[in-house]
Parts: C-alpha cells; structure tokens; sequence
C-alpha cells in the first residue's frame, strides 16, 4: 500500500545560529494529493522543495511551472503562492523552511524571483540532502545548526553551480523574448518549429536553451501559461467556459478542461462556482 503519510519537524535555531548562513526553521515529507487544495500558507522563510515522486505544479510571481521529480523550486514564502499535485497522481517531495541572509543574497542573485526551478545534478544526492535535514530537525540536539548548515550549503551550492550568473544576472535575451511573445499571444497556435524560428535556434538547441532558463519545456510552459490566464477569465468575466477556452488557445473546449483539471483539480465550471460565479 502506498505511504500516505505527512512528516514536518519544526526546529527552534539555538545561540550558533546566529552566526551561521542558514538558520533552520521547519522541514518536511509532504503529500499532495490530485483534487486537494493548494498549499498556499504565507511565512517569511525561503522553502526549497525537491520533488521526489509524481508530478506537481508551482505558482509564483503571476506563473505557474510543473515540478518533476529531482527538480528543486525555491519559494519566497513571504509573497503569494501555491502549489499542489498535477494530474490524478500524487506528488510527494521534501521541504526545508530556512531564513537567513546569505539566502536573501543568493536568490536575488540566481534572479530566482524569474526562475524559481532548478534541475541540479546528483539528484539523488540532493534528495538524500534534504532527508538528512528531516531527520536531524527530528531528533534535535545541540549539534542540530551545525550540522543543518553543511547540509544546506551542499544543497545551495550545487543549485548556484547549475545555474551560471553573468555579471548582469540576465536570462537569455532569445528565450526572455520568446517568453513574452507566447504570454502575448496565448490564443496563437504555436508549434515547435514557428518557437524555434523566431528564437533563431534548432528544436533541439530550442529545448535544450529553454529548460536551462526555466526548468520546462517551451509547450509546457504555454500550457501552464495559458491554464494561469484561463483561471484568470473563468473568475474576472462572464464569458462561457468555450470562450474562455478559445481566447486562451484551445479551439476545442474538452482538450481545454482536461488540462484545466489536470493543473487545479477542479474542471472550469467548479473552479468558477468556488470563486463566487
């Protein structure tokens, strides 16, 4: 039978945290299950994430982006956000809710404000890093801050590696501007080839660009765009759920409630009556 269980420790940091990067405030085995309710709690702390079973969605900073497994997302929890399990699977990962100065810096730095996901190597590594810090919030202890520090600075270490910073800190100005002309134009049917054409790349040059930017793939990316705006619509206008649909580029309606349930949970019609319509 399938572990269905739900494991957070919270961790008071003692006198030597104050002089360490890292202060530990809270860690965690979670369960996202398909139709549940978001996450959606507001802290003050960074929580990074590792998915490490099915396929979950993140949302900040107006996107929303698919988090698979081995993925690491960085939330500023002190802004809006949410997150929850994609499709009909279960999504399981683990979860570190961390303060600390150096971890200001760094996300300003890697512009993870932009790009909140990560796709490091040593998957494994990093997943048996993140259980570490569990267990050691669990069974607490004086050398608790200590060792939390060396793990997370294992963690954070191997995410600035893979995502090289130019002294400007900018993303690459072809997959910026592709960006922008796919949130332009949502109710364009974009193919691979037209994406690759205007970014002056190869599909395959194309994909490999487009992940290292924003941890997806460029029609992943429109689809969880395009389901954003729909939630949008379904709940600042009256226009029928086909309308809606069709200004967010799914000519047919079913296609587009597929999708919409496999991202919220909800089809549109229920989203929409949950939020007063």
């Amino acid at each position: 039978m399938m572990d269905e269980r739900e494991e957070i420790a919270f961790h008071t940091p003692g006198a030597l945290a104050a002089v360490l990067p890292y202060a530990l405030q809270a860690a965690g085995h979670g369960l996202a299950l398909p139709g549940a309710e978001p996450t959606r709690k507001r802290y003050r702390d960074h929580v990074l994430l590792i998915a490490t079973q099915g396929q979950g969605w993140i949302e900040t900073g107006g996107a929303t982006h698919a988090v698979l497994p081995g993925m690491v997302a960085w939330l500023d929890t002190s802004r809006p956000y949410a997150h929850g399990a994609e499709g009909e699977g279960r999504w399981r990962y683990y979860w570190l809710g961390l303060r600390g100065a150096g971890l200001d810096a760094l996300h300003r730095v890697l512009d993870v404000a932009r790009q909140p996901l990560f796709l490091p190597d040593g998957g494994k590594d990093m997943e048996a890093a993140f259980a570490a810090v569990l267990q050691l919030a669990q069974q607490g202890g004086p050398a608790v801050d200590a060792l939390v520090n060396a793990q997370v600075a294992l963690i954070v270490s191997r995410l600035a590696a893979g995502r090289p910073v130019d002294e400007g800190g900018s993303q690459d100005p072809r997959i910026a501007a592709l960006m922008e002309r796919l949130r332009a134009g949502l109710s364009h049917p974009w193919r691979i080839g037209e994406l690759a054409a205007l970014s002056g790349l190869s599909p395959s040059q194309l994909f490999r660009a487009f992940r290292a930017a924003t941890g997806t793939t460029p029609m992943d990316f429109l689809r969880h765009e395009r389901i954003t705006a729909a939630k949008r619509a379904l709940t600042e206008s009256s226009g029928t759920v086909a309308e809606v649909a069709a200004a967010c580029g799914y000519a047919d309606p079913y296609h587009f409630s597929r999708d919409f349930r496999r991202l919220t949970g909800l089809p549109p019609a229920r989203f929409r009556k949950g939020a007063g319509f």
